[in-house]
């Protein structure tokens, strides 16, 4: 036997039960065990035989697979065609019922049925005859099965009846309704209104059709006249098109037109009612007349109109409701308007329902002494009465009612036994339809069969449910027990439960649960068991969570999640996530990064964030772990930025804020673009809090004003919004006048008037004019003068030096003048002053500093400026004593004094940065704005001795094993009388805190050997030279007493790469060492070894570098290399040598060269031709030329040796020692050349910045070319001095 063909329920036919699927060797998902148990549980529940039960040539009742229609309308030229098929075994069999009577086809000749099926053909001629209705049966040994009733209706071809047609007379403005009125048919045709040309009649509000196909005129046109207005009717079943005749409709034109409110020509029924069925389709018309044309509106007077479901067409005429609801009930009016008034309808609709499944029966197969249950539930308005057929016989005359009872519109047949297999059949009808179903109840008997293979595996995690499969199958139905690994019911623990189709659940696993599990089922007939054995795995689980993040737009965002898992669960893996969609790295992005553990996030924007979830899986199990991505970062633009006047020169901005992405905005930037000056250009004009997106802003006269907004958070600010619309301001007076007024003269005759000039914005017209007025203060006031100039200056001449005059500038433009200007005091040009400071007096402080004092008594007018301040002039002329020991004379008065400078109305200043023990000589001067005037009257001052400067070298140099020897010189500027040096020492490694040793030494001692000190020792040394105030700093210096190395010590030295014009030399050292310099030398092997002069040096090397490359080599050659470096005494001494071959082939080099060419012979001797022709041209020029001036040469010679004494350098002394020897003192020439050294005063200037070399020499404004301090000892020149004492 073989399992019964399922079929797809379908309306008015049974279905049966899906086949449940085949169970898996797997641990099934929760809630599908709840699913089975619903689905076979309860008195009713049917049997489905499952394939893999292996049964063949099962019997089937019968099922039908075609049937049909309720109704069958034909025409004469068509064949009457009753579908009627079915499925069963054994073969099913067919007959008909008509008018409730059997029907048999072979007593009426032209009837015939399909071979095979049940299908009824009535010959199109009988059709006529035979309409009514009809039934179809199909059954077999198993039950019979029953069709829907259909109606057969036979009708004739339409026809237009003949009718005399008269015209259609009205005026003007008058209503127009043409009828159709087109032959009945079971079918209603549809309808078209055409003209004799077969063009549509165009239809609009004024003119369109009803459902009931008439044409309809609102108010006629003298344009409606026409003798052709044709109804034409399609009717789809016999593929007819008939017209009616046409009608001639003629419109008199009318000079009495007048208009009238709206009047309803369709519904005719002043309370219309409409029945609309559940599921269908609900039309409401509403056709009115009027002038002018009415429009027509609908609404609900119970509710809003469904959405979605209903439409309005024919120029809002027809209200079209799909797929109606019983929610639909209710009153729907329709509203015809026009300017003279309304028209109102209501349509009452009810919505009923033709009978529709809520529950219908389904087929099943029962085992003996089951309880069968076969549902039919119907709705419908009114309600459907059911009844029940067995085989197509009412239940109430089926005998052996004692098992069977209708009970809520269900059939349930208790203790089945094996000839109850019947087909029930389920009808119910109201006067809006029938439905029908047909199902079967299939009772057989089959041994117990455990579907589900012996042997499987099931594995799952700890704490996790599994579900353990034992599909049994038999008729009646198996009972299913569960036994654990030993052999103990697995119902005694709580954490088992078995459903109904035999799947245990056990939940949650713990590890001691593996093993193998029983199950065994039986029923009255026979048992069978199967095994399953069970695996619990250690559970997946997330050790290290993804962490939330913050990220600002643009950067890298990493995310880690550490799982661990089983070690016997494969395959397993991580998976990352973002808002559930998976990510995979590609190759065209590298947005996302999967490494390992690790998922990376590039340049993260704001669409990115979100939830970002890890999954860790095995086949088993899987565990999730989320944190969310939030992208930080500037506000986006604002959006609907707005202007408006709210007054003159008053407008208020108003803008909706952008995305703030994900940080609150802090403030609004308002940015301005004036068009007319600085078109382009957009300002900051102001900003307001965040919260307020609104700006009030003033705008200034003459103007072309466009605005933006941008807003700005705690990350920056965010791009700007599109500017908004210009908006332009009328011109207007200067409203402020221009600033920086001055007056003041650049030659001692004039005054320069000078000012700010306004910004274009603050013009309020297209230009600008600056009315400029002066007139003078002293001797009396005068008159005002005035100017009206584009711009500043105005210059104004043949003032007094240094007169006041009163000043204004005003701001004029074509609109008007500014405010009235303040008046300015300025002054006419200045002039050298006249007067110099007097009682200028010097007191000494310390050795490097003075107090001057002066005061300035001449005639305020002498000064013929404004005081601007004073300037101390000084010289040093030389050490204290120098010209009584060597007759030096005094410094030049021109010589380059130092200066500083003293601003403002002062009597004395701080003279700082002197050299101690010095001898000068200062002036003061007073200066204006033009400049200085004459010097004061010469102070001479002498410094006090002071601590001298550190000595000038120290050497220090080992000369044993414990010795080391010193050399010094003394201090360049001893600042006094050298009384002595002091030095200080100690080993730099002993420990802090001790004191050092000390040694003094005479003045006249520059050198000394220390002995006895710690053999390989380091010794910080500090070296003072004293005078009679102390010492002076120190110059600090290391000694170490470790020997020097010499020679390198190598370890292994070793030829690396080698090409065919180099060789690469790598070496290691033996031990740590110092680093040394040594020289690479090589030579061809052909040279005879004792040949010194044959090496050639490449180039040095250094021991810590541990490479050399030896280049410029040729190819092919063999040669000897070898390593130099210095012994203690100074002596070049090999101590490395070996051999190196380069690679190539040696090219010989040719036997001649160029020199040997012919062309170059002749091109040498052309070019000494040349030369020697020149050289007898320049002889002639020379004999027959001027006379060479001697004179000339030795007036150049006597001018370069005397330039020192043109800037009047030299004093009116000199000494005779100083001519004789540089050694004993100075000549002239190192004279000239000391003033320009460091012991020189440096400058002469008007800077009161006062700053000084490192030797204590001043650096000012009026520095000049310095000399440079020679350290010769030897003879004097004109260009270099020995140092000074």
């Amino acid at each position: 036997m073989s399992a019964p063909r399922q079929p797809q329920p379908r309306a008015g036919s049974g279905a049966s039960r899906p086949l449940l699927p085949p169970a898996r060797a797997m641990a099934l998902p929760r809630g599908l065990g709840l699913l089975l148990l619903l689905a076979l549980g309860g008195p009713g529940a049917a049997i489905t035989i499952p394939p893999e039960y292996g049964l063949h040539e099962l019997l089937q009742p019968p099922e039908l697979t075609e049937q049909p229609p309720e109704q069958l309308v034909v025409f004469p030229s068509d064949d009457v065609v009753l579908k009627c098929a079915a499925t069963g075994n054994p073969p099913v069999q067919y007959r008909w019922m008509r008018e409730d009577q059997p029907f048999l086809p072979e007593e009426h000749p032209g009837v015939t049925v399909a071979p095979g099926a049940g299908t009824l053909v009535i010959n199109a001629t009988l059709a006529g005859r035979l309409q009514g209705r009809y039934r179809c049966f199909a059954a077999n040994a198993l039950g019979t099965a029953l069709s829907l009733e259909t109606r057969v209706i036979a009708e004739n071809t339409p026809q237009w009846p003949k009718e005399k047609v008269t015209p259609v007379e009205v005026e003007e403005g008058d209503p127009v309704v043409l009828p159709c009125d087109p032959p009945k048919s079971a079918v209603p045709p549809k309808i078209y209104w055409l003209n004799s040309r077969i063009v549509h009649i165009a239809q609009d509000a004024r003119v369109s059709m009803g459902q009931d196909g008439f044409l309809y005129f609102a108010n006629a046109l003298v344009g409606d006249s026409h003798p052709d207005y044709i109804c034409h009717a399609h009717y789809l079943g016999p593929r007819t098109i008939i017209q009616k005749e046409p009608l001639d409709l003629r419109v008199a034109p009318s000079n009495s037109v007048q208009s009238r409110r709206p009047q309803l020509v369709v519904p005719r029924d002043p309370q219309p009612r409409h029945v609309a069925l559940r599921g269908g389709t609900l039309v409401l018309e509403c056709i009115a007349e009027g002038l002018p044309t009415p429009a027509v509106r609908w609404q609900r007077l119970n509710g809003p109109l469904p959405p979605g479901r209903a439409s309005l067409e024919n120029f809002n005429k027809t209200l079209r409701l799909r797929a109606v609801e019983e929610a639909d009930d209710g009153e729907y009016e329709c509203v015809a308007e026009n300017s003279q008034g309304q028209a109102r309808r209501s349509h009452h609709v009810t919505v009923e329902a033709a009978p529709y499944w809520v529950r219908h029966p389904q087929s099943g197969v029962f085992g003996p002494g089951e309880t069968a249950r076969l549902d039919c539930l119907v709705e419908g308005k009114p309600r459907p009465r059911v009844t029940w057929r067995l085989n197509g016989v009412p239940i109430e005359e089926v005998p052996g009612a004692g098992r069977r009872a209708v009970r809520d519109g269900a059939l349930v047949l208790s203790r089945l036994e094996p000839n109850d297999t019947l087909v029930a059949q389920c009808e119910a009808h109201n006067h809006h339809g029938r439905l029908l179903a047909n199902a079967f109840i299939y009772v057989v008997e089959l041994p117990v069969k455990i579907l589900t293979p012996d042997e499987t595996p099931y594995a799952v995690v700890e704490n996790r449910t599994v579900f353990l499969h034992c599909r049994a199958f038999g008729a009646p139905a198996p009972t299913v027990e569960w036994l654990t690994p030993g052999l103990e019911p697995a119902l005694q623990d709580d954490r088992a439960f078995v459903f109904t189709n035999g799947t245990l659940r056990l939940g949650p696993a713990v590890r001691g649960d593996g093993g193998p599990f029983t199950c065994r089922a039986h029923n009255a007939h026979s048992n069978a068991s199967v095994i399953a054995h069970l695996d619990v795995k250690a559970a997946t689980r997330i050790e290290v969570p993804p962490q939330s993040t913050t990220a600002k737009k643009g950067e890298t965002v990493t995310f880690r999640c550490v799982a661990a898992f089983d070690p016997g669960l494969a395959p397993r893996g991580l998976e990352w996530r973002r808002d559930g969609r998976l990510l995979r790295e590609t190759a065209d992005s590298d947005k996302y990064s999967l490494t390992g553990d690790t998922l990376t996030v590039a340049g993260v924007d704001y669409a990115d964030q979100g939830t970002f979830s890890c999954r860790a899986w095995t086949l088993l199990d899987a565990v999730e772990a989320e944190a969310q991505l939030r992208v930080v970062g500037r506000p986006g633009p604002v959006r609907e930025l707005q202007v408006l006047e709210v007054g003159e020169r008053q407008v208020r901005l108003t803008w909706t804020p952008g995305d703030e992405h994900n940080s609150p905005v802090e403030k609004f930037v308002v940015e301005e673009e004036e068009g007319i000056f600085t078109p382009g250009r957009f300002v900051e004009r102001l900003t307001v809090p965040g919260e307020q997106p609104w700006a009030p802003l003033t705008l200034s006269p003459y103007g072309r004003y466009r605005f933006r907004v941008l807003a700005a958070n705690a990350y920056g600010r965010g791009e700007p919004s599109a500017p908004s619309a210009p908006i332009s301001t009328p011109p207007a007076a200067p409203e402020r006048n221009p600033g920086g007024v001055k007056g003041e003269g650049n030659e001692t005759n004039n005054l320069v008037i000078t000012w700010q000039p306004l910004a274009p914005g603050e013009w309020n017209a297209a230009e600008v004019r600056y009315r400029v007025q002066w007139r003078p203060l002293e001797p009396a006031l005068g008159r005002w003068r005035e100017e009206t100039v584009g711009g500043p200056p105005v210059v104004v001449g043949g003032t007094p030096t240094f007169s006041p005059y009163e000043i204004r500038v005003q701001a004029v433009n074509d609109a008007g003048k500014g405010p009235e200007p303040p008046v300015i005091v300025g002054y006419s040009g200045e002039d050298l002053p006249l007067v110099y400071p007097e009682n200028v007096g010097v007191e000494i402080l310390n050795s490097t500093s003075v107090r001057v004092r002066w005061s300035l008594v001449g005639a305020p007018r002498d000064l013929r400026g404004h005081l601007r301040g004073f300037r101390v002039l000084y010289w040093r002329e030389g050490w204290v004593g120098e010209r009584a020991r060597r007759q030096a004379p005094l410094a030049p008065p021109g010589g380059h004094p130092g200066v500083l400078t003293v601003p403002g109305e002062a009597s004395g200043v701080l003279l700082g940065g002197l050299r101690p023990w010095s001898r000068y000589r200062l002036q003061v001067v007073v200066f204006n704005g033009r400049g200085d005037g004459p010097p004061s009257d010469e102070i001479h001052f002498d410094t006090p001795e002071g601590v001298p400067g550190p000595p000038e070298e120290l050497h220090v140099e080992r000369v044993g094993e414990t010795t080391l020897a010193l050399e010094w010189k003394r201090p360049r500027h001893p600042n006094g009388i050298l009384t002595g040096f002091l030095l200080q020492y100690h080993q730099v490694n002993q420990t802090e805190g001790g004191l050092p040793d000390e040694i003094s030494f005479p003045a006249e001692t520059l050198n000394t050997t220390l002995g006895r000190l710690a053999p390989r020792g380091r010794y910080r040394f500090a070296l003072r030279a004293l005078t009679r105030l102390g010492p002076g700093p120190p110059l600090l210096r290391q000694g170490s007493l470790l020997p020097e190395p010499v020679l390198p010590v190598l370890g292994r030295v070793v030829v690396g790469e080698v090409g065919e014009d180099f060789t690469v030399l790598h070496w290691t050292l033996a031990h740590p060492q110092a680093n040394i310099e040594f020289e690479v030398q090589y030579m061809s092997k052909t040279t005879p070894p004792a040949a010194k002069e044959s090496w050639q040096t490449s180039g040095h090397a250094n021991s810590s570098l541990g490479l050399y490359r030896l280049g410029d080599l040729r190819p092919g050659t063999s040669y000897r290399v070898q390593f130099v470096g210095h012994n203690h005494s100074g002596h070049p001494v090999a101590f490395w040598e070996s051999e190196v071959q380069t690679n190539g082939t040696l090219v010989p080099s040719p036997a001649g060269g160029f020199a040997t060419e012919g062309w170059f012979i002749g091109f040498v001797s052309a070019v000494v031709l040349l030369l020697l022709l020149l050289l007898i041209l320049c002889f002639i020029k020379r004999s027959k030329g001027g006379k060479y001036s001697v004179k000339d040469k030795e007036d150049t010679q006597v001018d370069s040796e005397a330039r020192p004494m043109k800037d009047e350098t030299f004093g009116e002394y000199s000494d005779g020692e100083e001519k004789a020897s540089g050694s004993s003192g100075r000549s002239l020439g190192a004279t000239g050349a000391a003033l320009g050294s460091d012991d020189s005063l440096a400058g002469y200037g008007g800077s009161a910045d006062v700053q000084f070399n490192e030797d204590g020499s001043f650096i000012g404004q009026y520095s000049g070319a310095r000399g440079t301090a020679a350290g010769s000892s030897g003879p004097a020149s004109p260009s270099a001095a020995p140092p000074l004492d």
